[in-house]
């Protein structure tokens, strides 16, 4: 089935839609809109977060900030307005909204003397009711992690399924697990911009915790908003909805580790108009030791093992994202014309094992996106509801091997004919063009559908002065993908379902090696083309008002990325001759929520996953060499998997949780295949029947926290909390081609603490954190060492109107 859709039709009409919409914010920018605000706080005055702030019999919501504060937009008339929060007694408040004149309310407080069955019907928070969809997720609340020296991979790293495995310190490599899938299987969204090509400087170990409001961690199946060609689930990062704040923090660290962050909205209540902006900055040296083996340069023969300092793996980010628009107006719940611009400075120490250092190797990466937000409810007709978000993404990769030494750990050299690896200064210049489009109907208070289509258009031209006749740089290097999702969702009172259907179109343009007799290389321009139908369904029913059940069901596809296809020009090979992988994936569990009485509370979350994935892509284990390697279609891998959690709270202030997963992905291929211009050769896989090597099968961690009141003074809090990081042993190796396999990863466990003290209410704040408090020897990616006890100290203020 061939796609009757252009990337530069697509273009067209996004830049039309871009022209109509400015003209239409022209005509119409003099319409006022009403705003109601106040602050929540409770009955010892504190500032009550989050609270849920609400139009009866609307859809205009809102939620307060960390002190305690909410402004709400919305059309005249009359209203009534609901306060909830869980574990209080909501409020109801007639109110009056005059056209161009806005309301101020009296201070609201909210005792903690609810019924609970009153709590329910009126008192969730966005969290709880995006843990309650029919999909099997986890929402991480950052808001509770603004004062610790995270990043968005160190807290995402602390919940259930997932494993976050980092080739060093700040900055360095890392692959991303969830339940077995990891790598490009899995999706990262930015308010629901996919970020597949942001840019190394734009990951999620460059992001602050400060600059979200939350991230929604799909498992398996998620919805056609996302519109995603995930394979194993997807991350969602939700930035901050605050109105009107200003957050600046600044950490320092062991190994001269600097981190600062600046996150800050303004919303003029009368005119709609909205500017918000996130910054961050990251440094280290990450010198921290390791023990390897010296290479003896004159010999080539490993030394004893010793204990060194990392000397060649600096790391220096930076980023901002700013947004400037209006909301609350009759044309546009919101519009916002916004730019992101970010850019890294990252030396490289080793290759994708210790075994090979570097001392002058670099890379640099530089993005600028612009980007536009528009949504809208009600368009046209009543529960008729648009959302469309559109970026062009610039990125500029350079990679940099002139030095004419090579290194070993000592940082002894012996002089090289070329440079440290192969002579290059390698630059990539990637572009790419990405649009969203969600166009959702409420049928009526039951029944919904939706429509959703994603299309990225991916271009890449290279060019290196140390090889300026290269043949390879003037083919094109094209990836265009497109996704059209349609769902229709029912919700009734104890049950929830949605059932879907995906179109996966790709198109992309490359070049492959070919064989002409003469044992010369030679290239020829390639092409490749499918379409793909994916479905699925998920289901959510309350068996009893606290204990909810899901399974979700899915066929879909993950198409290959640019990498995958194109290389990196630095670790990755092109394969221009990757297929799609696609997977069935299952999921079943349960939540319950034990309310023993107001001060104790459980909860208690199980799943199980199976996943039976075909032409699955991963980097071929059977290449050796440590930098130049490729991304292969192997076949088949099937994974059966639990996890499960317990979080338990006491008057919030003792908080304890523990969570486990065991995954067992185990290789379901009979024979390997191996393709080259010389042909196709076809081996048994002596991997079949046995679990995938380097991947780890049983990881967990544990939570103990306490928070002080009234510390040093009436709005002073005083917060100690514990945490625990485990993964058991894996091979990194095949485990059954020999006995006595000494390739392994050994059992990993991290301790690490965090004492925070907050001063009126949250508005100055100072936090001291320590890192594998033990100092023990902790491992991942091809036996990468990591680094040891590491300490910070951070600084942050917070102020909200």
């Amino acid at each position: 089935m061939r796609s009757t859709i252009t990337s530069s039709t697509v273009r067209s009409a996004i830049t039309r839609a871009i022209i109509f919409l400015l003209l239409l914010l022209s005509i119409t920018s003099t319409v006022r809109a009403q705003s109601v605000t106040g602050a929540v706080k409770d009955a010892d005055g504190r500032p009550l977060n989050p609270v849920i702030i609400s139009l009866k019999g609307t859809n205009y919501t809102a939620e307060t900030d960390e002190g305690g504060k909410f402004t709400l937009n919305a059309p005249a008339g009359k209203y009534q307005l609901v306060i909830s929060r869980v574990g209080f007694k909501p409020q109801t408040r007639d109110i009056l909204l005059t056209a161009g004149k806005d309301l101020s309310l009296p201070e609201i407080t909210l005792t903690d003397n609810a019924q609970l069955n009153e709590v329910r019907v009126v008192g969730k928070s966005k969290i709880k009711m995006t843990r309650e969809q029919a999909y099997n997720l986890n929402v991480l609340d950052t808001k509770k992690l603004y004062n610790t020296a995270a990043d968005l991979n160190h807290a995402l790293n602390q919940t259930s399924g997932v494993r976050v495995r980092e080739d060093g310190g700040v900055g360095s490599n890392f692959t991303f697990s969830l339940n077995g899938f990891s790598g490009k299987q899995v999706k990262f969204f930015l308010d629901g911009i996919p970020m597949d090509n942001f840019g190394s400087s734009l990951t999620l170990n460059n992001f602050p915790v400060n600059m979200a409001e939350r991230v929604e961690i799909y498992k398996g199946v998620t919805p056609i908003s996302l519109g995603a060609d995930a394979l194993g689930g997807a991350v969602n990062i939700i930035t901050r909805g605050n109105p009107n704040y200003l957050d600046v923090s600044y950490g320092y660290g062991s190994f001269n580790t600097h981190k600062a962050s600046i996150n800050h909205a303004f919303t003029d209540a009368k005119t709609g108009f909205t500017v918000r902006t996130n910054a961050f900055f990251n440094y280290s040296d990450n010198d921290y030791k390791v023990k390897v083996q010296p290479i003896d340069l004159s010999t080539g023969q490993k030394e004893p093992e010793q204990e060194v300092r990392r000397f060649h793996d600096g790391y220096k980010s930076i980023g901002a994202q700013v947004e400037a628009g209006l909301t609350g107006k009759k044309y546009a719940d919101k519009l916002l014309i916004g730019l992101i611009a970010s850019g890294n400075d990252k030396d490289i120490q080793t290759g994708v094992t210790m075994d090979q250092v570097f001392g002058a190797r670099t890379s640099k990466s530089t993005s600028v996106i612009p980007t536009l937000k528009y949504k809208k409810t009600d368009l046209f007709i009543k529960g008729l509801e648009l959302g469309v978000y559109s970026a062009y993404n610039m990125t500029r990769n350079t990679f940099t091997d002139t030095a004419r030494v090579k290194y070993n750990w000592l940082q002894q050299t012996i002089p090289s004919s070329t440079a440290e690896l192969a002579r290059s200064q390698l630059k990539n210049r990637d572009n790419e063009g990405l649009v969203t489009a969600n166009l959702g109907y409420k049928v009526n208070e039951r029944h919904s559908v939706s429509l959703n289509y994603v299309m990225t258009d991916f271009s890449r031209k290279s060019s290196d002065v140390e090889d300026p006749d290269n043949t390879t740089f003037l083919y094109p290097q094209k990836l265009n993908k497109q996704i059209l999702g349609l769902a229709w969702q029912q919700k009734e009172e104890r049950f929830t379902t949605t059932a879907f259907t995906k179109l996966y179109v790709l198109n992309a343009r490359s070049f492959e090696q070919v064989s002409n007799g003469t044992g010369v290389a030679e290239y020829r321009p390639s092409s490749t083309r499918t379409t793909n139908f994916g479905y699925g369904a998920a289901a959510a029913y309350f068996i009893l008002p606290l204990l909810e059940a899901k399974a979700s069901y899915e066929h879909t596809y993950r198409l290959p990325d640019a990498v995958e296809l194109l290389g990196d020009g630095l670790y990755v090979r092109r394969n221009s001759a990757l297929k799609p992988e696609n997977s069935d994936n299952f999921n079943v569990g349960a939540l319950y929520a034990i309310d023993l009485n107001e001060a104790n509370k459980f909860n208690v979350e199980v799943n199980y996953i199976f996943r039976s994935s075909h032409d699955y892509i991963r980097l071929d284990q059977a290449q050796t060499q440590p930098i130049d390697r490729q991304y292969i279609n192997i076949g088949d891998v099937q994974t059966n998997g639990v996890e499960g959690e317990i979080r338990y709270t006491w008057r919030n202030r003792l908080r304890a949780a523990v969570n486990v997963t065991y995954q067992s992905i185990i290789d379901k291929q009979r024979t390997i295949s191996s393709t080259n211009f010389q042909g196709t050769i076809t081996t048994p896989n002596y991997g079949y029947g046995y679990r995938i090597p380097n991947t780890p099968y049983l990881f967990g961690n544990a939570d103990l926290g306490y928070l002080f009141k009234k510390v040093g003074g009436a709005k002073n809090t005083l917060d100690v909390s514990y945490s625990l990081n485990f993964t058991e042993k894996y091979y990194l190796t095949p485990h059954q081609l020999g006995f006595n396999n000494q390739d392994i990863i050994p059992t990993q466990v991290a301790h690490n603490v965090l004492v925070n003290y907050a001063i009126s209410d949250g508005r100055y704040n100072v936090s001291a954190e320590c890192r594998n408090l033990t100092n023990n020897e902790l491992f991942d990616n091809y036996l990468l060492q990591k680094p040891g006890r590491s300490f910070f100290l951070k600084l942050r203020y917070f102020i909200s109107k």
